[in-house]
């Protein structure tokens, strides 16, 4: 188990690295022109342009509905810790929700509150797993809440990476050419998620098997 705890880890704190990462860049020729036209999505939330389609993209995002969906089911059943950063997260997509596509500053504004609400659940995710290792003992109900959360996280970040990549196709299909590509902050972010909610699986499946074995 402390395999998948410390890769459960690992995953999340590269997750909330990738939202700093440059995740689109301008490129011409098939080159990158500069490093000062690469954005990471935490850039991203200060360029309105850019806000408002990633907005749209973001709100149209199946995976980003069921994520707070999930959000708003599990939030009232939590307690501590997962309740609050849940509850931020809520908070947060509800807030984004009614931001109108032509409120850019607010919608850059509540964008990033979002962003900082992903790397709280994250560091609360983190924080939940890295006490069961210092502990060398796992309790179902941390693991299960780790669970939980490591959904809601790869949700979103998937929604956030679908959204770069509509962002990216608008761009180039304005221009009839590719001018704006992905970077690795796009990639980052929902494959460490999925690595992180992999690694809850199992640490969850392994707890149950631990239970059995010792009853």
């Amino acid at each position: 188990m402390r395999v998948a705890g410390w890769a459960f880890v690992m995953c999340t704190v590269l997750g909330a690295i990738g939202a700093f990462l440059p995740s689109i860049e301008l490129r011409l020729g098939g080159s990158a022109v500069s490093k000062r036209t690469q954005l990471s999505i935490h850039a991203a939330s200060e360029d309105r342009v850019l806000v408002r389609r990633l907005l749209a993209a973001y709100r149209g995002s199946a995976p980003r509905r069921v994520g707070a969906e999930l959000v708003r089911t599990v939030s009232p059943r939590a307690s501590g810790r997962t309740r609050a950063a849940l509850d931020d997260a809520r908070d947060a997509m509800d807030t984004l929700d009614e931001v109108g596509d032509d409120d850019v500053r607010t919608a850059g504004m509540v964008f990033a509150i979002t962003l900082w609400a992903l790397l709280g659940l994250q560091g609360a995710m983190a924080g939940l797993v890295f006490t069961e290792l210092m502990r060398d003992g796992y309790r179902r109900s941390r693991l299960v809440a780790a669970l939980v959360l490591a959904v809601v996280v790869a949700a979103t970040a998937i929604a956030l990476h679908l959204g770069c990549r509509e962002v990216v196709w608008q761009a180039n299909d304005e221009v009839g050419r590719t001018t704006v590509a992905l970077r690795v902050g796009a990639y980052v972010l929902p494959v460490a998620a999925i690595g992180s909610l992999i690694a809850a699986i199992g640490l969850v499946v392994q707890r149950g098997r631990a239970a059995r074995a010792g009853a």
